[in-house]
């Protein structure tokens, strides 16, 4: 074969290669990116949630009556990090809740240490004060790394002109928060929290974050569509 011929040949071996290698990386790369949204946009998961999977059916209720009022809680602690990194997430849905829906936050007390904490929250909401502290709470101990083991600590770490110390104090130390702690603590055990975050619907339901949070908002969305064609006394398709 002569020298030219030779290396067109080889041109051609080499050019042949070349392709080759670019197609399967491209087929790798075509995966991956099919991968990560497949996983990343929840289209993996079963468009319909289904219980055991999406959610959790409380103990000792019964679905097919009618809730007396559609409410979604949030059980939560101002300790767990999991909390704080949703509670932005949790923020935006909560501007587009329907109007028929309640929202309520319930601290869990799961230790000493966040029984404190669960008692600065009723004392925030009794003084009227959650806004602005409520994330300033989470910042302290989450981004500042503090530690409020009392009542007092909380409170001079959020005195201010709108929340003095001694008017924190006052709520904290009050008996209608003494009152919503206890409440607090029974409703935890009887829904059967064991982790939080966890949202509730209509006290019948546990979503929990196992999914992920879009998930877990997606769900509570539906459970809630469920719990209305209910009460007006439409069959529901759980």
């Amino acid at each position: 074969m002569a020298p030219s011929a030779k290396k067109n040949s080889s041109a051609k071996k080499v050019e042949l290669t070349r392709k080759l290698i670019l197609g399967i990386m491209g087929v790798l790369v075509a995966g991956f990116v099919f991968t990560t949204l497949y996983f990343g946009t929840g289209l993996s998961q079963n468009t319909i949630p289904e219980a055991g999977a999406d959610y959790e059916v409380i103990d000792n209720v019964t679905l097919a009556q009618p809730a007396r009022s559609l409410t979604v809680e949030e059980y939560f602690s101002y300790g767990c990090i999991h909390c704080k990194n949703f509670d932005p997430t949790l923020e935006d849905w909560l501007t587009s809740l329907p109007e028929d829906v309640k929202f309520q936050r319930k601290p869990t007390a799961f230790s000493r240490a966040w029984s404190v904490l669960a008692q600065g929250y009723y004392a925030l909401e009794k003084a009227d004060a959650l806004e602005g502290n409520h994330e300033q709470l989470f910042k302290g101990i989450h981004n500042g790394g503090r530690v409020f083991s009392s009542g007092e600590a909380i409170a001079d770490y959020l005195d201010s002109d709108d929340l003095p110390a001694a008017d924190f104090m006052r709520a904290f130390n009050s008996r209608d928060v003494a009152r919503r702690l206890n409440r607090a603590e029974q409703d935890t055990r009887r829904v059967g929290i064991r982790a939080v975050p966890t949202l509730v619907v209509a006290g019948k339901y546990r979503v929990g974050m196992l999914n992920g949070e879009a998930r877990a908002l997606e769900v509570v969305d539906y459970l809630i569509e469920q719990e209305r064609a209910l009460m007006q006394g439409q069959p529901a398709t759980q």
